[in-house]
């Protein structure tokens, strides 16, 4: 009489499927790419406070440097006297400015409305950093980077009323100067979260239609 084969016992730590340790350094979860919650809760705050801190750092020099003092009209309005620009090579300088909306000043006066937004933005980017599968650590260093620029800026907007900004750039054509909006490093952080994010949504997509034509 043939015996039947028991079957295989597996340890507690081990996963019949992969064979596997399930352990936090070889978990599916990181097999895929992606990082344990602790270490993406990690590498989130770290960004997140590197880059706030340079902002706020940076906005305060600047207008030192360029001798701009924030003043308040009768209304309570923030408000620059004019300033100067300090060239630093041709195309890039620094002049201190004060949004009081969002880009290129849309939503002037919606004060309100901007610091609910950006008061928002910060825990929904650190939630979804912890709860997206898998967490991607390109993905997780996107959303601190839009989190501490929207930070940023909600800082200016709720303790000066509006954002400080100083990076110029602009662009000679003939006789014609073309000046790009001023901004700072919040609104270069948001920028570049936003584009590892649709970057990286591309080349998915690419790879998706590679696989499925083959």
């Amino acid at each position: 009489m043939t015996k039947e084969k028991e079957p295989t016992q597996y340890p507690a730590n081990i996963d019949p499927k992969s064979t596997l340790p399930t352990t936090p350094s070889t978990g599916p979860e990181n097999r895929c790419g992606g990082l344990p919650a602790s270490q993406a809760a990690i590498l989130f705050l770290a960004l997140f406070s590197v880059i706030l801190l340079t902002d706020l750092w940076s906005k305060t020099a600047a207008f030192e440097y360029l001798g701009s003092e924030v003043h308040y009209n009768s209304d309570g309005l923030p408000y620059l006297p004019q300033t100067s620009i300090r060239e630093v090579f041709p195309g890039f300088g620094l002049e201190a400015s004060l949004n009081l909306g969002a880009f290129n000043g849309w939503f002037s006066g919606m004060t309100i409305l901007l610091i609910s937004i950006s008061a928002l933005s910060v825990p929904i980017c650190f939630v979804v950093s912890l709860r997206m599968k898998p967490r991607a650590p390109w993905m997780v260093a996107s959303l601190a980077l839009i989190g501490s620029g929207a930070a940023g800026n909600l800082y200016d907007r709720s303790v000066i009323g509006g954002v400080r900004d100083f990076i110029r750039w602009s662009i000679h054509l003939g006789e014609t100067e073309y000046v790009w909006p001023n901004f700072n490093i919040a609104d270069s952080a948001i920028v570049c979260g936003v584009a590892i994010i649709v970057i990286r949504e591309l080349i998915l997509m690419k790879r998706a239609a590679n696989t499925s034509r083959g």
